[in-house]
């Protein structure tokens, strides 16, 4: 337990919010797994508070999918079947593919210079070996786009189906491993940012919703290679 949540949290209007947020972080961070048992009143006492705003957190998590409660109010972390990434998946290629619209018209000099920058730097990375700083890289560019989106209820839906895919952070590091993945990811990025620098809507409305999906298709690749070699696998972890 660290120093921070030592402390007594006994604002009523933030206190639920709070316990839901850390919770959702470290569901996402993988320091609650999935079919991991969330006990409220351990929750509770780790927080020093009461469980009505442990509870509130949970039921708000089982509204976004995060974690699973049962007849019992017995509430466990959620994990996410290949069927429903793939749905996740086809939903953020939609929602980028609008969201990227609005970011060209709005976008300075100053943005599309950094986003330049970074898809250069994220090329150094273009490796297995450090694919975790490939990812890194393209999450801020990602952002740096995102920056310039309009509509930030758009941008707030966007985020909570990302947070949805890293509950299966263990299959996109396994696509991301894969060398044919990256090459065409990297030729992606060069390929937006062209049409980025052109002010190109329409292009970047196609290349966005096509890299989207070029994640679905790799994971769609290896789930059926792993089908005809092994039995059912199940969930994703």
């Amino acid at each position: 337990m660290t120093k921070k949540d030592n402390q007594r949290y006994d604002q009523p209007q933030t206190i639920s919010h709070f316990i839901y947020s850390k919770l959702k972080e470290e569901i996402i961070n993988k320091d609650l797994i999935p079919d991991q048992r969330i006990n409220e009143h351990d929750i509770a006492t780790r927080f020093r508070v009461s469980r009505t705003p442990v509870r509130e957190a949970v039921l708000r998590l089982a509204s976004e999918g995060f974690v699973t409660v049962d007849s019992y109010r017995r509430a466990t972390v959620r994990a996410i079947s290949f069927e429903e990434l793939e749905e996740i998946l086809v939903v953020l290629a939609v929602l980028d593919r609008i969201a990227v619209r609005g970011a060209i018209e709005h976008i300075s000099q100053k943005g599309i210079h950094r986003i330049e920058r970074l898809t250069a730097k994220m090329e150094k990375y273009c490796s297995p070996k450090t694919q975790q700083k490939y990812r890194e890289i393209n999450r801020e560019i990602h952002n740096e786009l995102w920056k310039y989106v309009p509509n930030k209820y758009l941008l707030e839906i966007i985020q909570l189906v990302i947070d949805r895919i890293q509950l299966c952070s263990y299959a996109l590091i396994l696509v991301h491993k894969n060398p044919a993945f990256l090459d065409r990811s990297m030729k992606h990025h060069w390929e937006l940012l062209a049409a980025i620098k052109a002010k190109d809507g329409e292009r970047l409305m196609d290349l966005m919703f096509e890299h989207r999906l070029l994640i679905l298709e790799f994971i769609t690749k290896k789930n059926h290679t792993d089908a005809a070699s092994n039995p059912p696998a199940g969930d994703m972890r």
